[in-house]
């Protein structure tokens, strides 16, 4: 587990560097010209928190180390429809009602989603989609915010939050700290 504290520390001590660099930096083209038309790809790398995890016959929180890869194509400014991807790198049971136990192995969860953007830095988002295991599929609603630093050349830093609730099962939150290319049309 070690081996990741240093990733995560590594990452949140670039995204705070990155944060200060962006306030001197040049304007990107985005920040010129708008997002409409854009599409960005991000990867994360965080952690989910589980509810309801089962450990040694008691129920108990669950944190499992998670990758995300996510793309959004902008209808506007500040307007964007995107495909979330997450895969949680674990095996954990969760206790469904008294007497139920659900395995859930290395599940991964693709959420179709709308984001919200209403100034440079926060986004808004929400959507329904499904958490996929060996077990069972589950349905889900998704919403979470997300702050990011513009950089240039079209990079973008950042962390998101996300509260997932599976219908009928149990709930999950997730941070992420993440890296964005932001591909902008040429002729606007």
């Amino acid at each position: 587990m070690k081996p990741f504290r240093h990733v995560l520390f590594t990452l949140l001590c670039l995204s705070l560097s990155a944060a200060g660099y962006a306030q001197h930096a040049e304007t990107t083209h985005h920040e010129q010209h708008g997002l409409k038309g854009s599409h960005r790809v991000t990867l994360g790398l965080g952690h989910t928190h589980v509810s309801e995890g089962k450990v040694e016959e008691k129920t108990e929180w669950i944190v499992a180390p998670s990758w995300s890869f996510n793309y959004d194509y902008w209808l506007a400014d500040n307007w964007a429809i995107g495909l979330q991807n997450d895969l949680l790198l674990e095996t954990f049971i969760i206790e469904h009602g008294e007497q139920e136990l659900l395995e859930r192995s290395y599940p991964w969860t693709v959420v179709p989603v709308a984001i919200y953007k209403p100034g440079k830095r926060w986004a808004f988002i929400g959507g329904i989609g499904a958490e996929y295991a060996k077990a069972q599929t589950l349905t889900l609603t998704r919403l979470g915010v997300e702050y990011g630093v513009h950089l240039p050349r079209n990079w973008e830093v950042g962390v998101t939050a996300v509260w997932d609730n599976k219908w009928d099962y149990y709930n999950s939150w997730g941070l992420a700290f993440t890296v964005s290319k932001i591909f902008s049309p040429k002729h606007q």
